[in-house]
């Protein structure tokens, strides 16, 4: 592949590019899955103006106005019965595969059986748990290749579906593939068991020779790897370097999928209609993404970064990446963040990020109760105030209509490689970094693998962008190869050296004054010729927790990324939460539109509309 560098590149396309549901997604045969054929991705069950529940409080649901409970619903009919009345579409239950070591406990006397076990065949505890006990046993870290654990967590299942849950939400999904990495597991019998299983059928006999593995009828790989003179020491130093690491990896990242996999389809079947499926997942890493093609929406918990105290640019790369996953994403702080928030009482951040993941396409999940987590303290609680938070979740479902059927706008395509992150190359986060700072409108688009299968770029693709942004340590597969190398693609395509490559970008289609202080980003309605653009203020103030407003806003507009003839535009709808007017005026010229705003203290939205 040509490895040029950027050059500045003409606008290549007028044609406005609408970031939509199906984009890179087609149908997609799963290895291994119960259900083989089926195509990606299922209807949106989440819409951008709901406003989302990670805990149940009925008496929170009408101050906030409750639309979906996304996470920990309780697990009772007659309190699903009453969210339904008081206007909760959508009730989650949530399973935790790694929190309910209680419940596990009380299932079986056995229980010790079905616990993880590291290199030196010790069961461990979940960490972030250590401060929990249950009849003086600790928070184990149980095998979710356990049959034992399964049927555990099918009852688990059982209890949720004869409670009458609409979707089912999975806690630390991952399971045993979690503790791989940095936790030396597993090594119990029903993993040592699995993975003689997945050796015969993935790798070669040749491979296999080479291993001097002959004969796999009694193979432990824990044992085979001591017999090398491997000691847990030498093992947790040395993992990834050992004889089949990669195999025994891949063997746990997909164990848990086609289990997680099956565990929907019989949520399916008990229930007797789809069950909408979410997952904790950060987003972070390709064992993070690997569930992507049998969910519905991600509920899950993101890095906000608290501790700089400034409005973060992490989630920004989070709600893209899920664009290009094709999947909303309800978020929530980290334990860490919400521990910093209640000890330092930082609501004004805290409605920054809220207002972030709106502007974004995406939904922060009402903080009225979160759970907060330090090594010092263990788990403790954080009560949101109602006076705080509500009002601007009433914002959001008082302008629905500004929400709901408005998708990104993008003249910038930045590739994510399944591939290249599993080698640890192709990083694009702080090339988006770059972009979002810059307010430079783009998307992501993602090519998987078989990990994450189902997630294909093809040439076609790339026609409606402007430019194509690729990391210069990239290393595609084959398939991406090809795209990449394409006459069309090569004309347009970005190889960055630099995060800050991508700065030559900026100022053409979207030009903002004051320059930094200001996210701006612009979402077409897929129905009708109007554009909302959300204003987001990044002037947070950690002296006294509170917001600088910024005055004399103007935003040009390029007719390049507009839906309509730049003269034609009429301004529409103007909303602004917290303080200042419902303000804005608009000046139509040939190739742009510009748009003054008086002053943005938190979040605006501004409408254009065209004939």
């Amino acid at each position: 592949m040509n490895r040029r560098m950027w050059r500045p590149l003409p606008c290549l396309l007028a044609a406005i590019s609408v970031v939509g549901a199906s984009q890179v997604l087609g149908s997609t045969t799963l290895p291994d899955s119960p259900q083989t054929e089926r195509t990606y991705p299922p209807a949106r069950v989440i819409k951008h103006s709901d406003v989302v529940f990670m805990y149940d409080n009925p008496q929170m649901y009408e101050p906030y106005g409750c639309t979906v409970l996304g996470w920990a619903g309780s697990q009772s009919s007659d309190r699903i019965h009453l969210a339904h009345q008081r206007g909760v579409r959508l009730f989650a239950v949530s399973i935790g595969f790694r929190t309910e070591f209680a419940r596990m406990i009380d299932f079986t006397p056995h229980f010790l059986e079905a616990t993880c076990r590291n290199f030196a065949g010790d069961p461990f505890i979940v960490p972030w748990l250590w401060d929990h006990k249950h009849k003086d046993q600790p928070a184990w870290w149980f095998c979710t290749n356990s049959p034992l654990y399964r049927e555990y967590l099918y009852s688990r299942l059982r209890e949720v579906i004869a409670c009458g849950a609409d979707a089912l939400h999975i806690d630390d999904y991952t399971g045993t593939a979690g503790a791989v990495t940095w936790l030396d597991a597993c090594f119990c019998a029903s993993c040592m068991s699995g993975f003689r299983e997945y050796l015969k059928n993935n790798v070669s006999q040749k491979r296999l020779e080479e291993l001097k593995l002959a004969d796999l009828n009694k193979f432990d790989y824990r044992q085979y790897l001591m017999e090398q003179g491997i000691t847990p020491e030498k093992y947790h130093a040395q993992r990834a370097q050992l004889p089949l690491a990669a195999e025994f990896l891949d063997f746990q990242v997909k164990s848990a999928t086609k289990f997680v996999a099956e565990f929907r389809e019989k949520a399916n079947e008990w229930k007797g209609s789809h069950m909408p499926l979410a997952v904790n997942s950060s987003l972070v890493g390709p064992m993070n993404l690997a569930i992507t093609p049998h969910l519905d929406y991600f509920c899950c918990e993101v890095d906000h970064q608290a501790g700089k105290r400034q409005v973060p640019l992490h989630p920004i790369y989070v709600y893209k990446l899920a664009d290009g996953l094709d999947r909303p994403v309800t978020s929530t702080a980290s334990g860490g963040d919400w521990a910093d928030v209640a000890a330092n009482n930082l609501t004004a951040l805290v409605r920054t990020w809220i207002a972030l993941s709106y502007a974004f396409g995406h939904n922060f999940m009402a903080p009225h109760r979160q759970w907060c987590y330090t090594q010092e303290k263990g788990t403790h609680w954080y009560s949101g105030p109602t006076e705080e938070y509500a009002p601007i979740y009433q914002f959001v479902r008082a302008n629905a209509e500004l929400l709901d059927n408005f998708e990104p706008v993008a003249k910038v395509a930045v590739i994510y490689d399944n591939h290249s992150h599993r080698q640890g190359k192709g990083q694009i986060e702080p090339v988006c970094t770059v972009l979002a700072e810059l307010n430079v409108p783009f998307t992501i688009l993602v090519q998987g693998d078989d990990w994450l299968p189902g997630y294909n770029i093809r040439e076609s693709d790339l026609a409606q962008y402007a430019a194509v942004l690729i990391p210069e340590n990239i290393v595609p597969s084959a398939d991406l190869e090809q795209v990449l190398a394409s006459a069309p693609v090569q004309k347009k395509l970005v190889r960055c050296k630099s995060p800050q490559d991508a700065a030559a970008l900026a100022d053409r289609w979207i030009r903002v004054n004051p320059e930094k202080q200001l996210f701006v980003t612009l979402r077409r309605n897929l129905r009708e010729k109007r554009v909302a653009i959300h204003i987001v203020n990044r002037q947070y103030d950690p002296t006294h927790d509170g917001m600088t407003p910024v005055k004399n806003v103007g935003i040009t507009l390029d007719r390049d990324i507009l839906p309509g003839s730049p003269e034609n535009c009429q301004l529409g709808t103007v909303r602004t939460f917290s303080q200042g007017a419902d303000d804005a005026a608009i000046r139509t010229y040939e190739e742009r539109v510009e748009v003054t705003v008086p002053a943005v203290d938190l979040w605006t939205i501004v409408e254009l509309r065209w004939p």
